[in-house]
């Protein structure tokens, strides 16, 4: 019996300390935000986009390089 109280109350304060840790976050989180905002510094809301390179066919093997690059069969 003493197993199993103890049992609850150590997941009960993981529990706890999990949610208490996570509103912590939360409010370190609001108040840089608004120590950024303060500071005219500009928050970033959209994602980088990724860079797209156009791709060439290899006019000796086919194989698709990026426009301007050497192909490994020309290396070679």
């Amino acid at each position: 019996m003493l197993k199993l109280i103890f049992t609850i109350g150590v997941v009960y304060a993981v529990w706890y300390s999990f949610k208490n840790w996570a509103r912590i976050s939360a409010a370190y989180k609001e108040v840089q935000d608004e120590k950024a905002r303060a500071e005219g510094a500009e928050i970033k809301s959209k994602p980088r986009q990724p860079v797209v390179q156009d791709l060439v066919p290899c006019p000796k093997c086919g194989s698709y390089v990026a426009a301007g690059a050497v192909c490994s069969c020309e290396k070679a």
